[in-house]
């Protein structure tokens, strides 16, 4: 989107949605040409009078608070024929005796908020991490604001995602960078994103807050600042409303969005939160590519914590020392997560990688899982651990995807892996998550055939995701009918799509680990050469009997002008 940014706080942005965007460019330089020669140093003026009147406001205000105090103690006090010079802080001191009330700080009203602000002064005046407490939304949209210039926030008022960075915004709080952070509410719909694009051009620092629902608007964008080479972060969170408006865990809108080929991170706590957000920024800047930060803790969304937050001198070093880095080696967005993790170890002392495995070094059967659902694996490993061999793998990095970084984590003994997806909309998207780990464990595993299974958590509550994880294991046994967990599981080599679950209700397709039929074998071996052509050497031929054509190109020539600005050749 074509942007006007003046030397003040004038910006203007002309966009026709895509449609006709050099007309859009000549919008807008037909309007900066007609604007007033000093139309900034006027807007600057009204700036500081503002500023003013908002101060004189305040004192009144504060005044007028202490004056109402001072008259409950037991003065009698003409608030009508009170001056403003006589209202100020130090006119007040010598009013009659205050009662033991304490008078408030400031009698401004601020929105009324259900969340926990981080305090901004106090991480901007200090050189250390200090302790806050704060959650998930408010400890990315910190991160978010501190190093950005211009932050967009694609979410419904009632969501409060990004809400931190619009009020920090309103009330003109500086970056990291010593300047002021805009944040500006956005719509979520078609073409969502081409105001990242236009505040790019610009050479503004950008990120966007945005629910999970805005992703897929948000490709065709993603997918060109990609190919472009540009730096920008988006911290979304990972979650939908179910059939009870409650907010659920939800990789749906996010699996789609993996087509961007944007790099994507994921954090469940309000202390990954806050670090996944500043390595999110980091791996940007160093590797010039968009990153998507996924948040997916529906149910720890809004619970406080108290984490180690990093002040914004902390903030601006760590992004610097990391770019830096990957300069040096001309990292590519792979070797810039990687660098990002080892930078954030030695400068905060917490360790993130890519996968993180914990549980039984004999296991046969790990529990993959993203976010919120890895964690509540985790919780339970213990009481697993004591009926069975099992460990759990989490998912950090969801791309780039690293092949050979997964296979490593798996223990030596795995027969089976059990991959815990969280889709509340099945027919929309595929399990890529599952996708990756099937094909993961069938070219790079060399140990014996690994059984791999997805089961669909989505909507479970605690006792509920306990039940479906014991009978993924065969600890369990269904009640409906007697069956076992295993009868009924559907094989991933029948192509049948899942349905849309309710709350509370299992979908289960895995890659058996027994030995198929003649028929299904004829089938997984007609897949495989289908999906993987390389490494199967796969040759097609046409069928026999049948007539065939051969066509021969016998030239290629243009059919646009050189100028044309893709390069399109027509037979």
């Amino acid at each position: 989107m074509p942007t006007y940014r003046g030397s003040s706080s004038l910006q203007i942005a002309v966009t026709t949605n895509g449609v006709a965007p050099r007309v859009a460019s000549r919008l807008l330089q037909e309007i900066v040409d007609k604007l007033p020669s000093d139309l900034e140093s006027q807007l600057t003026d009204i700036a500081q009078l503002n500023h003013t009147a908002l101060e004189a406001a305040s004192k009144r205000d504060m005044a007028l608070a202490k004056l109402e105090v001072a008259h409950v103690g037991g003065g009698s006090t003409n608030f009508s024929s009170l001056s403003l010079a006589d209202m100020s802080t130090d006119a007040t001191a010598t009013q009659t005796p205050v009662s033991p009330l304490s008078p408030p700080e400031s009698v401004i009203e601020e929105e009324p908020l259900s969340m926990p602000l981080l305090s901004l002064a106090d991480l901007r005046a200090n050189e250390a991490q200090l302790e806050q407490t704060t959650n998930v939304q408010v400890a990315s949209s910190y991160v978010a604001h501190a190093l950005s210039d211009l932050c967009f926030v694609y979410s419904a008022p009632e969501q409060e995602i990004g809400e931190a960075a619009l009020i920090w915004s309103r009330r003109a709080e500086k970056n990291a960078y010593g300047e002021w952070a805009s944040a500006l509410r956005m719509e979520t719909r078609a073409g969502a994103g081409h105001a990242l694009w236009g505040a790019l051009s610009s050479g503004s620092r950008v990120s966007a807050i945005a629910s999970a629902a805005s992703l897929p608007y948000m490709i065709p964008v993603l997918a060109e600042l990609v190919a472009r080479g540009q730096s920008v972060v988006v911290h979304a969170a990972a979650q939908s409303l179910d059939h009870a408006a409650t907010a659920q865990t939800d990789f749906s809108d996010a699996f789609v969005a993996l087509q961007s080929r944007a790099v994507f991170l994921l954090s469940a706590s309000a202390q990954e939160a806050h670090d996944v957000a500043l390595i999110a920024h980091a791996v940007s800047q160093a590797a010039s590519v968009p990153v998507v930060h996924l948040t997916s803790g529906a149910q720890s969304a809004t619970e406080a914590a108290s984490i180690r937050v990093a002040s914004h001198s902390h903030l601006v070093s760590y992004v610097d020392a990391v770019a830096t880095a990957a300069r040096k080696v001309n990292a590519s967005p792979a070797d810039a997560v990687q660098l990002a993790f080892a930078q954030f170890k030695s400068a905060f002392g917490r360790t993130y990688c890519s996968f993180e495995y914990c549980g039984s070094s004999v296991a046969e059967t790990v529990l993959v899982s993203l976010g919120e659902t890895a964690s509540r694996a985790q919780e339970l490993l213990p009481k697993l651990l004591r009926e069975c061999s099992v460990g759990v793998l989490s998912v950090r990095t969801l791309c780039p995807w690293s092949l050979g970084e997964f296979v490593a984590q798996l223990p030596a003994t795995t027969k089976r892996v059990v991959v815990l997806s969280a889709l509340g909309d099945c027919d929309g998207a595929s399990d890529a998550l599952f996708a990756d780990i099937s094909l993961s464990t069938l070219v790079g595993w060399q140990s014996a055939p690994v059984g791999v299974q997805s089961k669909n958590v989505y909507g479970f509550d605690r006792d509920g995701f306990d039940i479906a994880v014991r009978k993924a294991l065969g600890l369990l046994v269904l009640a409906a009918k007697g069956e076992t967990d295993a009868n009924i599981s559907k094989s991933s080599q029948q192509a049948v799509a899942a349905p849309r679950p309710a709350q509370g209700v299992e979908v289960d397709f895995s890659l058996a680990a027994t030995a198929p039929s003649a028929l299904d074998a004829n089938v997984v071996a007609v897949a495989q050469r289908l999906a993987f052509p390389e490494a199967f050497a796969t040759q097609l031929a046409a069928r026999p009997g049948e007539r065939t054509f051969n066509v021969k190109v016998s030239s290629l020539y243009r059919m646009t002008p050189e100028s044309y600005d893709r390069n399109i050749f027509h037979i």
